[in-house]
C-alpha cells in the first residue's frame, strides 16, 4: 500500500468479508464446534495477507467503485492498486491524501512499538523465573505425555496470576511460582502449546496493528483471540465429566485479569473479564459434537473461502443514467486486465461511440480530460456520445479487427485497428458508393500503466477500400509483414498478415415467429482474450532481368515453408504442382504454379490464402521463409533460398 486509497481498498475488502463471517458465525454458533469458530478466521487472515483487487478480482462487492468516486472529487485520476497488504512509504507528503496516509502509517508504527514494548516487558518478567521443582516438573511431564504434547521448557515466575505460553519458535510454559494450579488449567495451556497458538496470536496482533483505524477489524481480532481460547476450553471440557466442567468455569471466573491479555507471541487463559464471561456462557452450552461434524465444518469453510478469496472480476462497467460521476467511477474501477481487453474496450468505444467505454482503456491524463468533458457537456441522464473522428458511421454489427498485432516490447503491443463503415467516407464519388466498401484503420498501441492496460492511438483514422464487406480474409491493401529474397532474376516477396478478433455474439429474438439470431455485443470485455486469429499470406514475383530473357519464361512456380524461432530449417521442399494456380497457401508448406501469357508484366501475383487458428497458437510470427523457385518447371539453384523479414508495406 503506497497511499491512503490503496489502504481504503484493502480495509474495505477485509471489512466486507468480516461482516459476512460474523453473520455466518452467528448462524452456526451452536451448530459447529469452537474449533471451526476459530479456524474460519483463517479465511479473513488470507484476505488480510492478500492484496485486494489482485488480478482485477474483488470479494463480494466492487469495492473500488466508492474509492474512485472519492478520488474524482479531489481530482486524483490515478488507478488504485494494492501492491502489498502492508504500508510502504515511498515519497514525502504533498497533498491532503498523502498526509492522511502518513498519519495512518504513524498509527501503525505506534501500535507496533506498543506491542513490541509489551513483549519485551513480558520477556523481562520471564527472566525472573526458574525451573520448577522435580515433583512439579514430573507431574507436568506426565500430564503432557498422557495427551501426546511435547513440552520443551517450563518456568515458574513469582507474582503471576495464571499460566500462559510465551514464544513462537522456542515456546515456554510459564507458571505462577508458589501456587498450585489445577490440572484443568495446565491442560488448557498444554493445548495452546500443541496447536502453536502463540504464532496465531502474533498474526492476529499484526492484523490489529495494520488496521488499527478500522474498528471492525479490531473487533474481529478480539473475537479471534477469544475463539482461540474457547477452542482450548472445548478441548479441556471434552476430557472432563459432570461436576469437573462446572469447576473449570469457576476457576476461569477466579482468574479474571487483563495483564498480558494482548501481548503478542503469548497465550493467556485469563484474557479479560468481558471475554471470560463469554467463555463461561460457551461452557454452559457445552456439548460433544459428532465426529461427522468435522467434515461439515470443512465444507462450510471451503464454501466461504472460495468466493471470498478467489473473488470475481467485474465483467463490465455500469452506466448510471442519473449520475455522470458514478458512471465515470464505475468505468475507471473496471480496469482492462489483458491487452486484448484494452483493444476490445477501445474498439467498442469506437463502435458504440461511447465516452465511458473510452475511459476504461484511457491513460490517466486522458481520463482527467474526459471527466472534465463529461462533467461540463453532459448532464445526468444524457448519453455520453463520443465523436470518434470518422466521417461515416462505423458498422457496429460488423465488429472490429486488429491486423498485424505485434509485441513491441514487454507489456507493449501494437496493431492496426480496423472497423467497417456503413457508408463510404466523405469525399468519395457517389457512383462508387454502391460498388465499394471501406475500412477505417488506425495504428493503436496498448501498454500497461500503473497495473492496467491502456490503448493509445498513434495516428488519425484513414480510409482503405476493401473488396469484401467483412473481415473474412483481410484486405490486400492493408499492410503486412514482408519477407524478401532473390533468385533466378526474380525478387520474391511473401506478405504475411494476421487478423485478431474477439467473439462478441449475443443471441436475441424478435416476435415468437422469428427465428433466434445473433447480433454483435458492443459491451466491452476488459478481461477478454482474442478468440481466434486469421493468418493470411500471398506472394509476388517481380522480374529483374532483361527483356530478352523474360520472353523465354512461360511458367513460374514456388514452394515455401515458414520457420519460426527455435524451429529447424527444412532440408528439402517439394516441387510445386504442375497445374494452373494450384497450391495450399496456408501456414504450412505453400506451393503454387502459374503459366504466364506472352507480354506478362514484371510482377506476377501468385495464389494466396490463409487459415484460422486459435489465438494461443499465433504467438509467433515466422522468423524467415525457406523457398524454392521453379522457372519453366526447373528448380533455380541447387539450394533453397531464404526470404528474410523486412519492413511492412
Amino acid at each position: 500500500m503506497f497511499d491512503i486509497w490503496s489502504f481504503l481498498l484493502q480495509t474495505l475488502t477485509v471489512s466486507g468479508a468480516a461482516v459476512l463471517l460474523l453473520g455466518v458465525k452467528a448462524l452456526f454458533q451452536d451448530k459447529l464446534p469452537p474449533k471451526w469458530q476459530f479456524g474460519v478466521w483463517s479465511v479473513l487472515g488470507v484476505l488480510l495477507l492478500m492484496p485486494a483487487g489482485v488480478g482485477g478480482r474483488y470479494s463480494l462487492f466492487h469495492w473500488q467503485l466508492p474509492i474512485e468516486v472519492l478520488k474524482s472529487q479531489v481530482g486524483d485520476y490515478s488507478f488504485t492498486k494494492v501492491h502489498f497488504p502492508f504500508p510502504v512509504v515511498n515519497k514525502l507528503p504533498e497533498t491532503v491524501a498523502d498526509w492522511l496516509f502518513w498519519g495512518y502509517v504513524g498509527g501503525v508504527f505506534i501500535f507496533a512499538v506498543w506491542y513490541l514494548v509489551s513483549y519485551i516487558k513480558l520477556r523481562s518478567v520471564l527472566r525472573m523465573g526458574a525451573k520448577p521443582s522435580g515433583e512439579r516438573a514430573e507431574h507436568i511431564g506426565e500430564l503432557a505425555h498422557r495427551y501426546g504434547i511435547k513440552v520443551r521448557k517450563v518456568t515458574e515466575v513469582p507474582g503471576l496470576s495464571g499460566a500462559f505460553v510465551c514464544g513462537v519458535f522456542r515456546p515456554v510454559l510459564v507458571l505462577p511460582e508458589g501456587e498450585e494450579l489445577d490440572d484443568k488449567i495446565l491442560l488448557h495451556e498444554l493445548f495452546h502449546l500443541k496447536h502453536k497458538d502463540a504464532l496465531w496470536n502474533v498474526l492476529i496482533c499484526m492484523f490489529r496493528c495494520l488496521h488499527w483505524c478500522n474498528p471492525l477489524v479490531v473487533y474481529c481480532a478480539g473475537r479471534a483471540i477469544n475463539d482461540m481460547e474457547s477452542r482450548c476450553d472445548q478441548y479441556v471440557l471434552e476430557q472432563l465429566e459432570g461436576e469437573e466442567r462446572r469447576e473449570y468455569g469457576h476457576i476461569l471466573l477466579s482468574m479474571v485479569n487483563d495483564r498480558f491479555a494482548k501481548t503478542p507471541g503469548s497465550t493467556c487463559i485469563n484474557n479479560g473479564g468481558n471475554n471470560i464471561r463469554k467463555r463461561i456462557e460457551a461452557i454452559a452450552r457445552f456439548k460433544k459434537y459428532p465426529k461427522g461434524m468435522g467434515l461439515v465444518s470443512v465444507c462450510v469453510a471451503i464454501l466461504l473461502a472460495f468466493p471470498l478469496v478467489l473473488g470475481a472480476q467485474p465483467a463490465a462497467a455500469h452506466e448510471f443514467r442519473d449520475s455522470v460521476r458514478l458512471s465515470f467511477a464505475s468505468v475507471r474501477s473496471t480496469p482492462c486486465t489483458t491487452y486484448a481487453g484494452a483493444f476490445d474496450a477501445y474498439g467498442k468505444a469506437i463502435l458504440a461511440q461511447n465516452r465511458y467505454y473510452r475511459v476504461m482503456c484511457a491513460t490517466e491524463q486522458l481520463q482527467k480530460e474526459l471527466f472534465k468533458e463529461l462533467s461540463t457537456k453532459y448532464k445526468d441522464g444524457m448519453l455520453p456520445f463520443w465523436e470518434v473522428g470518422l466521417t461515416s458511421q462505423p458498422d457496429a454489427q460488423k465488429g472490429y479487427a486488429v491486423f498485424n498485432l505485434t509485441k513491441v516490447r514487454e507489456n507493449t503491443y501494437e496493431g492496426l485497428f480496423a472497423v467497417m463503415l456503413i457508408h463510404p467516407p466523405v469525399g468519395v464519388a457517389e457512383e462508387e458508393e454502391e460498388e465499394s466498401s471501406y475500412l477505417a484503420v488506425q495504428n493503436v498501441r496498448v501498454e500497461q500503466e500503473n497495473g492496467r492496460w491502456v490503448a493509445i492511438p498513434l495516428e488519425e483514422f484513414r480510409y482503405v477500400e476493401t473488396e469484401n464487406e467483412s473481415f473474412a480474409w483481410g484486405c490486400k491493401k492493408l499492410p503486412g509483414f514482408v519477407y524478401t529474397g532473390e533468385a533466378g532474376g526474380f525478387r520474391i516477396q511473401n506478405v504475411f498478415q494476421t487478423m485478431h478478433v474477439m467473439a462478441s455474439p449475443v443471441t436475441v429474438s424478435g416476435q415468437p415467429s422469428v427465428t433466434f439470431h445473433s447480433r454483435y455485443d458492443t459491451t466491452p470485455k476488459p478481461n477478454g482474450e482474442f478468440t481466434e486469429v486469421t493468418e493470411m499470406q500471398y506472394a509476388y514475383c517481380t522480374y529483374l532481368g532483361s527483356e530478352e530473357e523474360k520472353d523465354t519464361i512461360r511458367q513460374i512456380g514456388i514452394s515455401m515453408v515458414p520457420v519460426c524461432e527455435g524451429e529447424e530449417r527444412p532440408e528439402e521442399l517439394r516441387a510445386p504442382y504442375r497445374m494452373e494456380m494450384s497450391g495450399s497457401f496456408n501456414t504450412g508448406e505453400r506451393v503454387a504454379n502459374r503459366t504466364l501469357k506472352p507480354g506478362w508484366g514484371p510482377t506476377v501475383e501468385l495464389n494466396g490464402g490463409g487459415t484460422v487458428v486459435p489465438a494461443n497458437m499465433a504467438e509467433q510470427h515466422p522468423t524467415y521463409y525457406v523457398a524454392a523457385l521453379y522457372i519453366n518447371n526447373e528448380k533455380v539453384g541447387e539450394t533453397d533460398l531464404t526470404l528474410q523479414k523486412g519492413d511492412g508495406e
